[in-house]
């Protein structure tokens, strides 16, 4: 038993000592575990710490890809778009996440840069998707909202096995680029052209002596027998070159070689000899250089000067024939240098209005070199030189015109005419003033002009003279009408009468208005004729003196007829007479009193007759005698005269005379009286004008006509 307890001891022993060794192997099984879970612990920390870290860094890069100036797109390799940012949306025409490349492209066109259209499966993304490469692609896109030029750069990403799992494209909008290069493109030709077609000649070379631009002018000038247009020494060698001063000019010196040297120079005047044509070129060289500060190019500009010389030899010649020509012109000229303006010449004509001003100048030589103000004593010499330097600084014509003066009491008129005269490099040489009198053409505007106002009075005055009856005779009217309507005809039959004869008498003045209208612009026009006739003129006043006895006898006036001759023929239109007499003696009566007398005279003179009407009325006054027979011009303008007219009277009467190639003149006193005289000549016409006038009235009716004024 004991062996068995022992045994019993012992396994308990053993199975005690086991399990605290199984248990000292858990607790270090358990230590290690704990151990492995804090690695794990910490290395899924530091795994999240990567995640977020990457996470950061993905968002970054999503930031940065956003925010690019290119577009940048990514597509899976199915061609889905996975990432598209704003730049790559704003030329993108549909750019939504999931959209397929080709539904993207479905609304747009892309051309290559020739305009050629691009297909879809050329497109650079698309080829990515195929796995190609495309770097730096300029296209031009053109979708529904958009047109614009773009460069596109496209390539595949691969995975670890070499298969395609992405695309990315990224764009770039040159479109302002494109447009910028096509402009200086455009300005390149522009300029190109424009060196071509200049006039003057432009050859530019590079540091080996070789041509890289010769526009046409310089073909034209210098190239058209040469072989070669490459080589500068070609050129020197097939013509000479020579200076103003007539000496060689050896290639080491020409204009080339001293640009080359680094020289500078313009307006290089020289003379070429080439086999078929001789020049004389003004030549302008530039030398430039790169950054190094060594010479590059050189730029000659050359311009024929042939035709400019040989027209300013002609223009020298020219100048000397004018100076000749000056000298004997008809109009004055001075010539003043310029800018100093003092007289260098002047010409015959000019001397002559100047001893006007300065009689005590002998020659024109004295005249030399003063300045206009000692020529011209005259206030307006600020308008001189105002005239000159607006003429020096435009290079332009300028006048002066219509400028009074005053020479020996008299009015004079001057233009003046203030000429640059420009010398062969365009600077003005002198100033030419030339001078044209236009008195008589101011005098005669004056003269219109005074017409013009009188024949403004005239107009009045007829205005006046036109209403005057018309209103009578329109009264006369209504007052008939009045009776019509009233019945009352026959018992207002006396007064209609006195009526009658006044509206008759009205429309003698009117026809004697018109008349006296008509007949003075007959005798402007020149178509007013006379039919003359041999008529006894004696017996023709006095036939016209007694029939308006009457008349005066009515007015209290005594009229008288006297003569020195019984008869006396003479060459006249007798109803022109009786109009100039009638004329005479209705102004006579109208300005005569009651009780005054009017005298009527005709004397034989031999070689002329006088007809005279006097009177003793109220007379001219002295101031007023010169313009009495002034056209339209009335003496008395009062409203108290004792009748009323046009003022055309005697102005027709002078013309009629005139045209009877007589006079007429007038002697008044104021107060006095005043005497009207005609003067004919006594001369005949063999052929008497005898056609008879059916139109011509009565002579009681002329009568009536011409002293209708004066009729109460």
């Amino acid at each position: 038993m004991r062996k068995i307890f022992r045994n019993i001891s012992t396994l308990n022993k053993r199975n005690t000592l086991s399990k605290r060794t199984n248990l000292n192997k858990a607790n270090t099984v358990n230590k290690k575990l704990m151990k492995e879970n804090e690695k794990l612990r910490e290395m899924n920390a530091r795994i999240d710490r990567e995640n977020n870290r990457i996470e950061q860094h993905n968002l970054q890069l999503i930031n940065i890809i956003e925010n690019l100036s290119e577009g940048v797109m990514f597509a899976d390799n199915k061609g889905q778009f996975i990432m598209v940012n704003s730049e790559a949306k704003r030329l993108i025409y549909q750019s939504g996440i999931g959209i397929n490349l080709k539904d993207a492209l479905k609304n747009t066109k892309v051309f290559d840069m020739v305009g050629s259209e691009l297909p879809y499966e050329n497109f650079p993304s698309v080829r990515a998707l195929r796995g190609e490469r495309s770097n730096n692609i300029k296209i031009f896109v053109r979708h529904p909202s958009k047109e614009y030029f773009a460069e596109i750069s496209s390539m595949p990403i691969y995975d670890a096995c070499g298969n395609i799992t992405m695309i990315v494209s990224c764009f770039h909008d040159i479109t302002q680029t494109i447009k910028q290069s096509r402009k200086i493109e455009e300005q390149k030709k522009e300029l190109e052209a424009v060196l071509e077609n200049i006039s003057d000649s432009i050859a530019i070379f590079d540091n080996k002596e070789r041509y890289t631009l010769i526009n046409k002018t310089s073909r034209e000038m210098f190239f058209s027998s040469y072989n070669s247009m490459d080589d500068i020494n070609e050129g020197y060698r097939q013509s000479d070159f020579y200076d103003i001063n007539g000496d060689k000019i050896d290639p080491g010196n020409s204009p080339s070689s001293r640009v080359m040297r680094g020289e500078e120079f313009k307006n290089m005047r020289i003379l070429v000899k080439s086999p078929h044509k001789t020049l004389q070129v003004d030549v302008s060289g530039t030398p430039i250089y790169d950054d190094e500060g060594k010479f590059s190019l050189g730029v000659l500009c050359s311009k024929d000067m042939t035709e400019y010389f040989k027209h300013e030899e002609a223009t020298k010649n020219r100048y000397e024939f004018l100076n000749r020509m000056v000298n004997t012109f008809d109009l004055p000229v001075v010539r003043l240098s310029c800018p100093d303006l003092s007289v260098v010449d002047i010409n015959k004509k000019a001397f002559n209005i100047i001893k006007l001003f300065r009689p005590n100048v002998e020659s024109i030589k004295e005249i030399k070199k003063n300045r206009i103000e000692d020529l011209f004593k005259t206030s307006q010499i600020g308008d001189y030189y105002k005239c000159i330097y607006e003429a020096i600084n435009e290079k332009k014509t300028k006048y002066l015109n219509k400028k009074k003066y005053i020479v020996n009491g008299n009015e004079v008129y001057w233009n003046l005419i203030f000429e640059p005269m420009l010398c062969a490099n365009g600077e003005i040489e002198e100033i030419l003033i030339l001078i044209i009198d236009v008195t008589s053409e101011i005098k005669s505007n004056m003269v219109m002009e005074k017409a013009l106002k009188l024949q403004g009075e005239f107009l009045v005055n007829v205005s006046h003279e036109l209403k005057t009856p018309l209103n009578v005779i329109f009264a006369t009217a209504q007052l008939f009408n009045m009776y019509c309507n009233s019945g009352s005809l026959d018992e207002k039959k006396d007064s209609m009468l006195k009526y009658i004869d006044s509206i008759k008498q009205n429309s003698y003045r009117l026809s004697k208005i018109i008349n006296n209208i008509v007949d003075l612009s007959k005798i402007e026009a020149g178509f007013f004729k006379l039919n003359l006739s041999n008529n006894n003129i004696v017996e023709v006043v006095e036939e016209i003196v007694m029939s308006v006895t009457n008349l005066t006898e009515s007015k209290g006036l005594n009229i008288i007829f006297d003569t020195n001759v019984e008869e006396k023929n003479i060459a006249c239109d007798t109803e022109k007479i009786e109009r100039i007499v009638l004329n005479l003696i209705s102004n006579a009566i109208k300005f005569s009193d009651i009780g005054d007398e009017i005298v009527v005279e005709v004397k034989d003179k031999n070689e002329f007759v006088e007809i005279s009407v006097r009177d003793n009325g109220i007379g001219i006054e002295e101031k007023n005698l010169d313009m009495i027979f002034d056209r339209f011009k009335q003496v008395d303008k009062s409203l108290s005269r004792n009748t009323e007219g046009t003022g055309i009277g005697l102005s027709l009467v002078k013309s009629i005379v005139e045209l009877h190639g007589g006079t007429i003149y007038v002697e008044s006193e104021y107060g006095i009286g005043s005497k009207f005289t005609v003067r004919l000549s006594a001369r005949r016409v063999l052929h008497e004008n005898m056609i008879y006038n059916s139109n011509v009235r009565s002579k009681d009716e002329n009568i009536q006509v011409e002293l209708s004024d004066v009729y109460s």
